[in-house]
């Protein structure tokens, strides 16, 4: 069976869901694709799942098989359901749609690898706890700026039980968590292989690339509106980029108006290499200093906007820091785990009722170095922590208070208070060689786990459009 990419930007199962043009704003983007190391599996964290939101006439006929995989199977409503957001995914960005046989065959297989994954998670016997689907339910309401009943009114609102929504994130997180523990845990990067890159790296110094931090504003034009309808939405794009120049701000522009997939994080695409983003928003701010906005850009998918943030040139070692504070509490022989669980959630109950956090700190805390000054740990960056206490700082929004989260040291109560792009020169140089080389070699050795394990599936393809797959 041919293997889709489906981590790549732009393929089958990546991406973010674009914001719904109903009237009521509402975004189920997930995290930025680096937010928790390599690329390719937490682009599609909290991706998948939200494409059941788009609502869709369920006739009898979307209960079709269309592909068994070992015990479980794929419908027809599933393929119509992902298809639905690929499409809304490659017009978001401008990109071309391909033809579609080719598109449902590139989905279906998409579709086909999570569940070898899950089947294969299964097995192993990998499962995640409430306090994770709990973080990810609560950054979902915080982006979309709802409280968690506010996110299940709306998830119901548009079809889908709340019940299912958080089984689709479980079963994203799942996924991750069955890579973490089958493919990264065992990568190794030598000092030799440091000094190498290095070494290389200097020598083409000049070919080095460089990092846009980019804001974007979409207005989709759909392939079948009529000439007039097109002009209208390009009058609308003029329209909020006039109101930008005077004094709007860009992120509450992009919140209002765009219909990108980024729209709930003020368009903000984050930091990312050139040859990651569109080649069209790229030339977009060719020349611009930062805080500059392009003009009104003219694609296939409809009319953007773009406002150049940073623009950091090869060389600059700029990193992602969070500022962040904690509660820790240890579990013990007189209070086990979910005894420490229930009283943190009680203290959470009280930060978010309005209770001082440092207050709450030094009444509850149990790690000394920060009970003192009001759990602040300061800026973190890339490796500073241990590594599942990072991927929960990723998982926070700036205000955000988690459930109880487990490390090896306890359970905390982590706040992010603030992030920012940190420019930290040669001092973190090796440790960025390191990263780069880790996540060449976490590809490479994904590419060859997923062919193995679907070499090893049962996979019969019940529809004959799909029988030559």
């Amino acid at each position: 069976m041919k293997r889709i990419e489906f981590w790549r930007r732009g393929q089958v199962a990546g991406g973010f869901l674009a914001p719904s043009t109903d009237s009521k704003r509402f975004s189920m983007d997930g995290y930025p694709p680096d937010c928790c190391g390599s690329r390719w599996w937490v682009t599609g964290l909290l991706t998948a799942v939200f494409i059941v939101l788009l609502p869709l006439a369920m006739g009898a006929d979307l209960d079709r098989v269309l592909a068994i995989v070992d015990d479980g199977v794929i419908t027809q409503s599933d393929l119509e359901l992902r298809l639905a957001q690929h499409v809304v995914d490659l017009q978001s960005t401008g990109q071309a749609i391909p033809a579609q046989d080719e598109l449902e065959r590139q989905v279906l297989l998409g579709l086909v690898q999570d569940q070898v994954l899950l089947h294969r998670a299964q097995a192993r016997g990998i499962s995640v706890d409430e306090a994770r689907v709990d973080n990810a339910v609560a950054a979902m309401a915080k982006r979309n700026r709802l409280s968690i009943d506010g996110l299940r009114r709306e998830v119901e609102r548009r079809g889908m039980p709340f019940v299912r929504y958080r089984e689709g994130l479980r079963e994203q997180l799942i996924i991750r968590e069955l890579v973490s523990s089958e493919v990264t845990r065992y990568i190794e990067v030598s000092d030799v292989e440091i000094d190498e890159f290095l070494s290389s790296q200097k020598k083409h110094a000049v070919n080095q690339e460089a990092q846009l931090d980019l804001s974007h504003i979409l207005i989709s034009v759909p392939a079948a509106v009529s000439a007039a309808e097109r002009e209208t939405r390009e009058s609308l794009a003029f329209d909020i980029l006039r109101r930008v120049e005077s004094g709007m701000l860009f992120d509450e522009a992009a919140r209002q108006f765009s219909q990108g997939p980024y729209a709930s994080k003020g368009g903000n695409l984050g930091l990312r290499p050139v040859s990651q983003l569109p080649e069209l928003l790229v030339a977009a701010v060719e020349g611009l200093a930062p805080g500059d906005l392009s003009t009104v850009v003219e694609s296939a998918g409809g009319f953007h906007i773009v406002r150049l943030n940073v623009r950091a040139q090869a060389g600059q070692q700029l990193v992602r820091q969070y500022r962040v504070r904690h509660i820790l509490q240890v579990p013990n022989a007189v209070s086990d785990l979910s005894m420490v669980s229930a009283r943190l959630v009680q203290v959470r109950d009280r930060i978010l009722a309005g209770a001082d956090f440092s207050t709450m700190v030094r009444l509850h805390s149990e790690h000394l170095p920060s009970r003192s000054n009001g759990g602040d740990l300061g800026w973190v960056g890339p490796g500073d922590v241990v590594p599942e206490f990072e991927t929960i700082l990723k998982e926070l929004v700036p205000g955000q208070v988690s459930f109880p989260s487990r490390t090896r040291f306890g359970l905390h109560l982590i706040e992010v208070t603030d992030e920012r792009l940190h420019d930290v020169g040669g001092k973190r140089l090796r440790a960025q060689a390191r990263s780069t080389i880790r996540s060449r070699k976490i590809d490479e050795r994904y590419e060859a786990w997923l062919n193995e394990l679907i070499g090893r599936a049962f996979i019969e393809y019940r529809s004959p459009r799909f029988q030559a797959q």
